[in-house]
């Protein structure tokens, strides 16, 4: 028996609970305004009845480009219950990054082939102007003209139809539309209300951005299907002061959050001890962690922080997913973080991940969990056949929640699904049953025969305290003259003045010499927050390692030196311009912060 949709839900919801607070949104540590369910399915049915009468058609994909707000939620539900596909899109919130959004748009409208589009009164001139560059026929709506007139009949739409194009991070490469139906988001989020035992109980706490599959599938369409309280604090304001996060679930006793592992480092080191006095984290019984690579001693420093404060580190649970399977694909048992400690030397000459009792040998992987019921997962070797328990091999996914594939691109889709399998690109293996992520297989080195991960690269030279953290990559370029690769490190400081420092770069090297057993070949210190992100506020290691081999042939290979010159820019001490942006691309991208 199929798995009733989102929307089936959202309608039920509403006719026994109509008066129960379904979303509140929130400003800083205050609730700013709420939404019942009966209002949520009331403004949402209207802005349906006025996109139909627009002439939105079933299958129609719609730009959704708002910022957190009961327009938001409202619009997104009402182009589904148009009949309609979203295409979540984050929106201009200042006046920096301009181009880096336009551009933004112009691929989501491409990629999408889009008709429609919902942006702010402010930007739809231009949202719409960006539309009619790729597709004649093209209508911009602001949220003001979805709110009048009566509210739409509900019909149910089909399994099959789709209901999101979600992009990917575009880390390793430019972001590709994955294609999510109904059903699909139906088989991802129910996997994930009973993997985490969520229900009416559930007060959770997000400020991920709802435009991508994380805040998107886990923080607005799974309390649809679970009856929590979710609460919606924009991301801005959590990067502009990150303890409103924090006392917000303080104030409202939540008992359910999430975050990256950046997000548990910032508040380690950016909530001041006297700000942390008056919060009450007691109630705090799961904080997922996921969507990059979760380190234990990020996890460690949160804990030894804010244990104080009632914080245990039993309510953290790592969590695996991607965006071509809606979103989770495997979710750690309760209980806290489990870590494998593997032998690095043995994983980097045999890629299996034997235990090791040794420190200085040692490199530690998260456990992420079992796949999510009715789903399936794999870890195969490069022909395809299962890998023994231990051994490092891709990682493959199959189940109802994956993508029908990537909108608009065939190929891509077809070398992604095979067999009904999803090659998901990333590197793991299974131990105890259990799955253990490992790194990107297109980010692995390979020098001297041996692999490196570069997540242990970049982790030791954030040991560095002159190093941001979670700013640092590490990546291997072909050196056609020794047959193997270079290995690459290009790393934020905390102040512009250590930009280029011979003797940083020097530390540097020798902790990855000393943590991992290899010495990098060129090492790259570079001012802050100038390496270029994706819009989920990952770096785009593709696009680092593309303008460091573009600019690599007219450098001096000397380990420690600062980038030519025409593959660098400084501008006020702070700026970087990479090679292949151009510079009216790179000054917006540089202007632009999460």
């Amino acid at each position: 028996m199929p798995l009733p949709t989102v929307l089936d839900s959202l309608i039920s919801r509403s006719l026994r609970q109509s008066s129960r607070t379904a979303f509140s949104i929130a400003r800083g540590d205050q609730i700013q305004s709420s939404m019942t369910w009966g209002d949520l399915v009331h403004r949402s049915l209207v802005a349906a009845r006025c996109l139909s009468d627009a002439g939105l058609r079933r299958g129609d994909r719609v730009i959704v480009c708002l910022p957190i707000g009961q327009d938001l939620l409202s619009t997104l539900f009402g182009v589904l219950l148009a009949g309609g596909v979203c295409v979540p899109s984050y929106p201009l919130v200042t006046g920096h990054g301009l181009e880096r959004w336009k551009q933004q748009i112009r691929t989501a409208a491409r990629v999408a082939q889009v008709r429609y589009a919902i942006a702010l009164p402010s930007q739809r001139t231009l949202v719409s102007a960006l539309l009619a560059e790729l597709r004649e026929g093209t209508l911009a709506l602001d949220p003001g003209q979805l709110r009048d007139g009566a509210p739409a009949d509900f019909r149910a739409v089909e399994p099959s139809d789709l209901a999101l194009i979600q992009f990917t991070s575009g880390t390793t490469r430019d972001p590709r539309g994955t294609a999510i139906s109904h059903a699909a988001l139906a088989a991802n989020v129910s996997g994930l209300v009973n993997a985490l035992a969520l229900d009416e109980d559930i007060v959770s706490v997000s400020w991920l951005p709802p435009y991508h599959d994380m805040g998107l599938v886990g923080h607005v369409f799974a309390p649809v299907v679970c009856g929590a309280h979710q609460v919606l604090l924009p991301t801005h304001q959590f990067l502009s002061r990150p303890v409103s996060w924090l006392q917000l679930i303080s104030k409202l006793r939540a008992n359910q959050t999430t975050a990256p592992n950046t997000g548990y480092s910032i508040c380690a080191r950016r909530v001041p001890v006297e700000a942390r006095e008056d919060l009450d984290l007691s109630t705090l019984r799961q904080a997922l962690v996921g969507a990059e690579p979760v380190l234990p001693d990020t996890l460690d420093a949160f804990s030894k922080a804010f244990s104080p404060c009632g914080f245990s580190a039993s309510a953290f649970r790592p969590v695996y997913g991607l965006a071509e399977s809606t979103l989770a694909v495997s979710i750690a048992p309760p209980g806290g973080v489990r870590v494998d400690r593997v032998s690095r030397s043995a994983l980097a000459s045999s890629g299996r991940a034997l235990p090791s009792e040794c420190g200085n040998d040692s490199i530690l992987f998260v456990r992420v969990g079992h796949h999510l019921p009715d789903h399936e997962l794999r870890v195969v070797d490069p022909l395809g056949n299962p890998c023994e328990p231990r051994h490092v091999g891709e990682i493959l996914v199959r189940g109802p929640s994956l993508m029908q594939g990537y909108f608009n691109d065939p190929a891509a889709s077809r070398d992604a699904l095979r067999g009904g399998w999803l090659r998901t690109g990333d590197l793991g293996y299974l131990a105890d049953g259990a799955l253990h992520v490992t790194g990107r297989s297109k980010d692995l080195v390979i020098k001297g025969g041996r692999n490196y991960v570069p997540v242990d690269i970049e982790a030791a030279c954030e040991e560095d305290p002159a190093i941001r953290r979670g700013r640092v990559v590490a990546f291997g370029v072909s050196n056609p003259s020794t047959g193997t690769e270079d290995i690459v490190v290009v790393a934020e400081t905390r102040r512009k003045q250590s930009i280029g420092s011979p003797d940083l770069a020097r530390r540097l090297t020798a902790l990855v010499v000393e943590r991992v057993g290899v010495r990098p070949d060129h090492v790259e210190v570079m001012g802050p927050g100038v390496l270029p992100k994706t819009s989920s506020g990952k770096l785009q290691r593709a696009r680092i390692k593309a303008a460091w081999e573009r600019g690599a042939k007219l450098r001096t290979q000397a380990p420690g030196r600062l980038m030519d010159s025409q593959l660098v820019e400084l501008v006020r001490g702070r700026a970087l311009a990479l090679a292949d942006l151009g510079w009216s691309n790179a000054r917006e991208w540089l202007n632009w912060r999460q």
